[in-house]
């Protein structure tokens, strides 16, 4: 990391971003080219979990290659500044690489929706067995985090 200033080294710190934000970035290898894809997640202990679509790029690139790599990106701002070069962007990210696995289980599959559904606000009673069977749920085990932010007004 080439601004040490700005690494994040405690980990409590890097799992308060990652719970406070709604979008994980995605990055996945198909062997050919990067995919990236937005998702809605959930942590539950060191792993993440994310909802999809049974069949699709995203679920066939985890079959062949469960590498990959996530982006969160927590409190983010633009300050325009005085002028061009005193422009700054106020944010806090994290990066994380890990090793992914669809859960076949539907209680924990189901389990997982509902921490989706509470961190979202939705409801977690009464998921219908059908949106279960219909969902694919990807564990995400991380193995490695690192973190970034520029919050101060010191620049």
């Amino acid at each position: 990391m080439r601004r040490k200033d700005r690494e994040l080294r405690d980990h409590s710190q890097l799992l308060a971003i990652l719970d406070g934000a709604d979008v994980l970035h995605l990055g996945l290898w198909d062997g050919k080219e990067v995919y990236v894809v937005p998702l809605n997640f959930v942590r539950i202990d060191d792993v993440l979990y994310v909802h999809s679509a049974l069949e699709g790029r995203k679920i066939d690139i985890l079959k062949t290659n469960p590498q990959v790599c996530f982006e969160v990106t927590g409190v983010h701002e633009i300050e325009p500044g005085a002028g061009g070069a005193h422009c700054t962007t106020r944010y806090e990210s994290v990066i994380g690489w890990g090793t992914s696995s669809v859960l076949t289980d539907q209680g924990q599959k189901r389990s997982v929706l509902s921490a989706l559904n509470k961190k979202f606000g939705a409801s977690t009673e009464n998921i219908p067995d059908t949106v279960v069977q219909r969902t694919a749920i990807v564990k995400i085990t991380m193995e490695r985090l690192t973190g970034k932010s520029n919050r101060s007004n010191n620049d």
